[in-house]
C-alpha cells in the first residue's frame, strides 16, 4: 500500500501473511507437527521445540503444551497482497478496532465521568507460588533499568533472554520452569508495542479492564518479526493469536507490573504466533539530546526530546536506524526523530506507555492528548547547521541575525524541544513528590486544616520536596491520579522534624476545602477526614513551558514575519535581530506639561520619547540599574501614552506579582485613577495581602460591585457573586480570570495591570493591547517574550525595563542541558545583538546613601563601562546615620562586621547556616529594631540561614522580615542586614567559599543594592572575597570605613564609646575594634581592569567610547 492511501485512510502501513507453508501439517489432534526425518526439531523462528508426536510427554519436553486449531500457522508479514487478502485483512482491523474502540470509549467515559477506577487485587495477600520470582530477585537477575538493551537472564524464575535449548541439564532445569501451558486464541487480539529491548518488544492491551484469559504485557520475540520491513517500535500494533503464560507471573497486579529497579514492564507471556502487524504513519522532528549514558562493558542509552512529544522519551541502540551510533553522539546534539502518534487517554511514562482505564501507574505518567506523539526510532541529523560552540555543539540562542528562514525554523523546533522538556521536569517533579496516604485533620474550627508527612531516606528527594512544597503553593486532593480533585487549598507551613531512625521528615500542614461544580465532592471530602487514602499534589501552574512550546513548535513567530506586515511583525524582526521598515526611526516630541514628565531626567525623557513615537513598531529596552527610578518612569510612559492618545490600551506587566504591585501603586500616584485595572491571583492575595490591600480601589473586586453585577444574567451573574461573596475570606475560591473576562467582554479598560501568566489566561486582557510595558524583564525568557508577542496582534509598542547586571530567569530546578543556549534564558541575552532595539540607560540612583552607591557602582557597572550616580544627597538618607547607635566611623553607614564561625549545613535540603552569624544578626536587628520598628529587613544568601535566623527572631520577639536574595530582588528597605554565611574557619562542616552564591555577580550585585540609607555586611571578608563582585564592594567600601570583628557588639549601643586617632570606634578596654583581614587595595585602572585594554562600547561594539557615552540610543 502507498503512502497516499495510507495518509487517506488515516492508518499507517499494515503488514501479513499471504503465503503458505507446505512442509507444515496439521494432524487431528489440531496440533502443528514439523515433517523432518528429525522427531525432534528446532523452530528458530518462534524460539519453541516441537515435536513430530502428538505424546504429551514429548511436549513436556520442549517446556510448552503448543495448541491450536486445525489450519493455523505462522504467518509472515509482506507488503504485497492481493485484492481479496487486502479486504480479509480490512475486515479483521474492522472488527477489531470496532471492539477495541468500544472498549477504550467505555475507559475513557469512565475516565471522564470519574468512576471508580476498578483496581485488580486478586491474590494480593496470598503467598507466593513456587517458581514465582520476589522483587529483590528480579533485582538481582537483572540489569540496570537504563539500560535494557543488555540480555537479562531471570535464571529458574522466569525465563531466559537467550534462545530456547533443545537440550538442558539436570541443573539448568531446575534453574527455569516454565509452564507446560500455550493457549490458541480464537480470536486475534491487539496488542500495542509500549517498549523495546535487545530481544524483544514488550507490547500492552490497549483495554486492561477486560483482560479476561489475556496477558496485560506480553512479549514479543525478534524471531517473531524477522520477515517484517522492519523491527517493531513503541506505537507498532500487533495482532497476537497464540501465547504462552510464564510460570509464577501470570498474577499482575499494581504492585508487580513494572520493575522499578530495571525500568522494565513485567510481562506475563511470550508470544508465540503474531497474525497482523500495524506500523503507524510517522512524523520526523528534530530534537535533541538531553541525557546521554555511555558505560563501558554496556549498550550507552539517552534520552531525546522533540516538539510533539510529551515527554521525553528513552533512545535505546536497537532504536537508532540508517547509521547513528549513540557511542558517537554527545550531549545536546541535534538528532532527528522518527514519532508515532499515540491516542489520547494513553498515559507515558518515562520509557513505556500504558492505556487508559486500567490501575497500572506509577504516579509520574503524562496523559496524552489529542495529537500526542511518542518516540519510535532516532536517526542522526544530516543537515549543516553553521552555528556551533566553542566545543563543536550547534548552538540555537541567541537567535543570530543571519539566520536564513529555513534555520528560523529549526531554531523554533529546537527551542520548543527544550520546552517541552522544561515542562516534563516540572510536571514530573510534582508528580514524584506526591503524597499518598492519610490526611490528617488538625483542630481547627471549620475543619479546613490538616496535616501530611513525607518521610524519605534520600536527601536528594526530601531536598526536591521542599523546592516544590513551599508555603502558600497551591495544592490540590484526589482519590487517584487520573481523578479530578475533590478539594482544593495552599500550603500553610512547611516544618522539617528530627527523626532518631535515620529517616528525613517533612511536615506540612495545608488548607483544604471542598471543590464546588457538577460533582458532589463533599462525601470524599467527608471520607477523607476520616482516613481515606488520599493524593495531595501540588496544583498545576496554568500556561507556561507548553503553551510556549506550541508557539516555537508551530512557527508562530517565523509565520508571522514571513506572512504578516503590521508593527507586531517589526517588533518581532527587531527582537530577532532581522531588518525591517522602519530602521531609523527616532523619538520625538514628550508632553512636558504633565507633571510627571515634567520631573524626568535627561535619560528618563529619552525613554519615553522612543516609548511614545513608535514609527511602524517600536521596541526599546531601558537599562536601570538600582532605584533608578524605573518603575516611576514606566508609570509615566502611560500617562503620557493616554495623554497622547485616549483610545490606547495599555498593558503593564512583569514576571511576578511585586514588580506589578509597585507599578499600580506608582501609577495611581500620578492620578491614572478609573482607567487602571488590576488582577491579582489568589497565592499573590495571600503572599502580599498587605501590599495589594492597599491597590484595592484599582482591583477586580471594586470594579465588579453594585450596578455592574445588575447588568448580568444566568451563569454570569453566579460566578461573579460567588468572587464577591469569598474575595475577602476565601480568595482560593475565586475565579479572577473567569470573572476578569466577563468584565472586560463589557468595560473598557486603557490601563491593565497583572502578571504575564494571569493576563495571559484572561484574553481580552491582552487581545486588545496597542502598547505594552514589562518591568525587571530580566526575570522574562525570551521563550516567554516571543510567546506574549504571538498573543498581541495590535501592539504598535514595547517598553522593556530591567537591569542586566541583577539576577535573571530562574533556571536552577531545569536540567543542566537546556539552562544555556534554547531561549530559556533572560530575553535580554537575545537584545545584546539586536540593533533595532532602541535602548536607553539609566545612570541617576535615587535610593541609596551616596557612600553605598559608589560601593556597588564601582562592584557591579563601573568594570562594564556603565555608572551609577547617586542622585540623593547624605543628609536625606540618615536612617543609620543619626539612629543613635555607635558606628565604626561616624556618618558612614557600612558596617563590615567579620564573623568567622562554623557552617551547619541542613540535612534536607544541603542548605548553609552560620550559628555565629546567626546570632551577630539577632543582636544589631534588637539593637535597630526598637529605634526603628518598620525600618529593618534581613537578607541572606542562604535558605537555611534565613529559617534559622526567623526562629530566632520568634524567641526574641523581635518584628524583622527575613527574606533569601532572590526573593529581594525589586525591593528595597531603609536598613539591611546582610548575612553571608561562607566561610574560610578551618573544622567547618561544610565550605561554601567557591559556590554560586560568591561567584554569581548578579546575585552578590542584587545584595549590594537594596539598602537605602544603611547596610551592614556580617560575613567571613576573607571567604566571600572568592567572587570578584564582592571584592570589589570591599574593596570601594575599605575606603569609608574598615573591617570590625565581634567586639563591635558591644560597644555598638555603649554611652560614652571613645575612637582611636584614625576615628575608629574602640572597645571597651579602648583599644581599636578594626579586624585583622588581609588589606585590599582599591585600584581603577589597574588589577581589576586587567584585560580590558582599549575602550569598547559595550552597546554598539565600536572602540574609542564606553556605553555611558555611547550616542546609539
Amino acid at each position: 500500500m502507498d503512502n497516499q492511501n495510507v495518509r487517506k485512510r488515516g492508518r499507517g502501513h499494515f503488514y501479513f501473511n499471504s503465503e503458505k507453508n507446505d512442509s507444515t501439517t496439521t494432524n487431528k489432534a489440531g496440533l502443528m507437527t514439523m515433517e523432518s526425518t528429525d522427531s525432534r526439531s528446532l523452530n528458530k523462528n518462534v524460539g519453541l521445540l516441537t515435536m513430530g508426536s502428538t505424546d504429551p510427554k514429548n511436549l513436556k519436553n520442549a517446556g510448552l503444551l503448543t495448541m491450536e486449531p486445525t489450519g493455523s500457522q505462522k504467518t509472515k508479514s509482506t507488503t504485497h497482497t492481493s485484492v481479496e487478502e487486502e479486504e480479509a485483512f480490512q475486515k479483521i482491523m474492522e472488527e477489531a478496532e470496532q471492539e477495541e474502540k468500544q472498549e477504550i470509549s467505555e475507559s475513557m467515559e469512565k475516565l471522564i465521568l470519574e468512576e471508580d477506577m476498578e483496581i485488580n487485587e486478586e491474590g494480593g495477600e496470598e503467598q507466593m507460588e513456587e517458581g514465582e520470582i520476589n522483587e529483590s530477585e528480579w533485582a538481582q537477575s537483572s540489569s540496570n533499568w537504563e539500560n535494557p538493551n543488555k540480555e537479562e537472564s531471570f535464571a529458574n524464575k522466569a525465563f531466559e533472554n537467550q534462545e530456547w535449548q533443545e537440550v538442558k541439564s539436570k541443573s539448568e532445569k531446575k534453574k527455569e520452569k516454565i509452564e507446560e501451558e500455550a493457549i490458541t486464541a480464537s480470536r486475534k487480539k491487539r496488542y500495542v508495542v509500549s517498549q523495546v529491548q535487545e530481544k524483544r518488544a514488550i507490547a500492552v492491551i490497549p483495554n486492561p479492564e477486560k483482560l479476561s484469559m489475556w496477558p496485560f504485557a506480553i512479549e514479543i520475540p525478534d524471531e517473531l518479526t524477522t520477515d517484517l520491513e522492519r523491527p517493531l517500535f513503541p506505537g507498532d500494533s500487533i495482532f497476537v493469536n497464540k501465547f504462552a503464560w510464564i510460570e509464577g507471573r501470570r498474577q499482575v497486579t499494581i504492585d508487580n507490573w513494572y520493575r522499578k529497579d530495571t525500568g522494565i514492564l513485567s510481562y506475563q507471556a511470550t508470544a508465540l504466533m503474531i497474525d497482523v502487524t500495524h506500523f503507524p504513519y510517522w512524523t520526523t522532528k528534530t530534537g535533541i539530546i538531553t541525557y546521554l549514558k555511555k558505560k563501558e562493558g554496556k549498550a550507552p542509552l539517552a534520552r531525546v526530546t522533540a516538539y510533539g512529544m510529551e515527554r521525553s522519551g528513552m533512545l535505546y541502540a536497537k532504536q537508532c536506524r540508517h547509521g547513528l551510533d549513540l557511542s558517537k553522539t554527545r550531549l545536546s546534539e541535534f538528532v532527528n526523530l522518527k514519532l508515532a502518534p499515540i491516542p489520547a487517554g494513553w498515559m507515558i511514562g518515562s520509557n513505556y506507555i500504558v492505556p487508559p482505564g486500567g490501575s497500572y501507574r506509577l504516579g509520574t505518567e503524562i496523559m496524552a492528548k489529542e495529537g500526542s506523539q511518542i518516540l519510535a526510532c532516532a536517526e542522526p541529523f544530516t543537515e549543516r547547521w553553521r552555528w556551533l560552540t566553542k566545543t563543536g555543539l550547534p548552538k540555537v540562542f541567541p537567535i543570530d541575525k543571519d539566520y536564513t528562514l529555513k534555520e528560523m525554523k529549526l531554531a523554533e523546533d529546537i527551542i520548543a524541544a527544550a520546552l517541552i522538556t522544561a515542562a516534563e521536569n516540572e510536571e514530573v517533579g510534582r508528580m514524584e513528590t506526591s503524597y499518598f496516604g492519610v490526611v490528617k485533620p488538625l483542630e481547627d474550627e471549620k475543619k479546613r486544616t490538616f496535616t501530611i508527612s513525607h518521610i524519605h531516606e534520600q536527601k536528594a528527594h526530601i531536598a526536591k520536596v521542599l523546592n516544590i512544597w513551599t508555603k502558600d503553593t497551591p495544592v490540590t486532593a484526589k482519590t487517584g491520579f487520573e481523578r479530578k480533585a475533590f478539594a482544593n487549598g495552599y500550603i500553610k507551613e512547611v516544618v522539617k522534624c528530627d527523626r532518631d531512625d535515620g529517616l528525613l521528615q517533612i511536615e506540612v500542614n495545608i488548607i483544604l476545602v471542598p471543590n464546588e461544580g457538577l460533582y458532589e465532592h463533599d462525601e470524599d471530602f467527608e471520607a477523607m477526614t476520616h482516613g481515606m487514602l488520599t493524593i495531595i499534589q501540588v496544583a498545576e501552574t496554568p500556561g507556561g513551558y507548553r503553551d510556549q512550546a506550541d508557539t516555537f513548535g508551530l512557527h508562530a513567530p517565523t509565520q508571522l514575519i514571513k506572512e504578516e506586515k503590521s508593527p507586531r511583525t517589526e517588533i518581532l524582526k527587531a527582537l530577532f535581530g532581522r531588518p525591517g521598515t522602519d530602521d531609523s526611526v527616532v523619538g520625538g516630541d514628550i508632553p512636558k506639561e504633565l507633571e510627571c514628565v515634567k520631573s524626568l531626567n535627561e535619560e528618563q525623557q529619552n525613554t519615553l520619547s522612543n516609548w511614545l513615537h513608535e514609527g511602524r513598531g517600536r521596541l526599546h529596552y531601558q537599562q536601570a540599574p538600582p532605584g533608578t527610578g524605573k518603575t516611576r518612569l514606566a508609570a509615566a510612559c502611560i500617562a503620557a501614552a493616554l495623554k497622547k492618545d485616549p483610545k490606547i490600551a495599555v498593558l503593564a506587566t512583569a514576571n511576578s506579582n511585586l514588580p506589578v504591585s509597585k507599578l499600580i501603586d506608582e501609577s495611581a500616584q500620578i492620578n491614572l485613577g478609573s482607567e487602571m485595572l488590576a488582577f491579582f491571583a489568589s497565592t499573590a492575595r495571600i503572599r502580599y495581602g498587605d501590599q495589594i490591600l492597599l491597590l484595592n480601589e484599582h482591583q477586580l473586586e471594586n470594579k465588579i460591585k453594585g450596578k455592574f453585577v445588575e447588568k448580568l444574567e444566568g451563569s454570569e451573574k453566579r460566578d461573579v457573586t460567588d468572587y464577591l461573596a469569598h474575595i475577602k475570606d476565601k480568595p482560593r475560591h475565586t475565579k479572577e480570570r473567569k470573572v476578569g473576562e466577563i468584565y472586560l467582554a463589557r468595560e473598557f479598560k486603557n490601563a491593565i495591570f497583572g502578571t504575564i501568566y494571569m493576563c495571559l489566561g484572561i484574553p481580552r486582557a491582552h487581545v486588545s493591547t496597542t502598547h505594552l510595558i514589562i518591568d525587571e524583564v530580566t526575570q522574562t525568557s525570551f521563550s516567554m517574550m516571543v510567546h506574549l508577542l504571538c498573543k498581541l496582534p495590535l501592539v504598535r509598542s514595547v517598553l522593556l525595563t530591567g537591569d542586566v547586571r541583577q539576577l535573571g530567569t530562574h533556571l536552577k530546578e531545569l536540567p543542566e542541558v537546556i539552562q544555556s543556549g534554547y531561549g530559556l534564558e533572560s530575553v535580554t541575552d537575545q537584545m545584546e545583538n539586536c540593533e533595532r532595539v532602541s535602548v536607553t540607560i539609566l545612570e541617576r540612583c535615587y535610593r541609596s546613601h551616596p557612600i553605598i552607591t559608589e560601593c556597588f557602582d564601582y562592584s557591579s557597572y563601573e568594570k562594564h563601562g556603565e555608572r551609577v550616580i547617586a542622585a540623593v544627597p547624605a543628609e536625606k538618607r540618615t536612617g543609620l546615620t543619626k539612629l543613635g547607635i555607635n558606628l565604626p566611623v561616624n556618618d558612614v553607614p557600612l558596617i563590615l562586621l567579620n564573623i568567622r564561625g562554623r557552617i551547619e549545613q541542613d540535612s534536607a535540603s544541603y542548605s548553609l547556616s552560620s550559628p555565629e552569624q546567626t546570632e551577630a544578626a539577632i543582636t544589631i536587628a534588637k539593637a535597630l529594631e526598637h529605634r526603628d520598628p518598620q525600618g529593618v529587613a534581613i537578607i541572606c544568601l542562604y535558605t537555611f540561614q534565613c529559617e534559622k535566623i526567623r526562629e530566632r527572631l520568634q524567641q526574641e520577639n523581635i518584628q524583622v522580615s527575613v527574606n533569601s536574595v532572590d526573593a529581594f530582588q525589586s525591593r528595597e528597605h531603609r536598613l539591611i542586614i546582610l548575612v553571608t554565611t561562607s566561610t574560610k574557619a578551618p573544622g567547618s562542616a561544610a565550605r561554601a567559599d567557591a559556590s554560586d552564591f560568591l561567584k554569581d555577580s548578579r546575585r552578590a550585585t542584587v545584595a549590594l543594592s537594596r539598602a537605602q540609607s544603611g547596610l551592614i555586611i556580617i560575613a567571613d571578608f576573607e571567604a566571600i572575597r572568592e567572587g570578584e563582585t564582592w571584592r570589589r564592594f570591599i574593596t570601594a567600601a575599605k575606603q569609608h570605613t574598615p573591617f570590625v570583628d565581634e567586639r563591635y557588639l558591644e560597644v555598638m549601643e555603649h554611652e560614652e564609646p571613645t575612637r582611636d586617632s584614625n576615628g575608629v570606634l574602640n572597645d571597651l578596654k579602648g583599644r581599636s575594634i578594626e579586624a585583622k583581614v588581609e588589606e585590599v587595595k582599591l585600584i581603577r585602572g589597574g588589577e581589576l581592569r586587567t584585560g580590558r585594554g582599549k575602550m569598547i562600547c559595550n552597546r554598539c561594539g565600536n572602540p574609542g567610547h564606553l556605553a555611558r557615552d555611547c550616542r546609539r540610543r
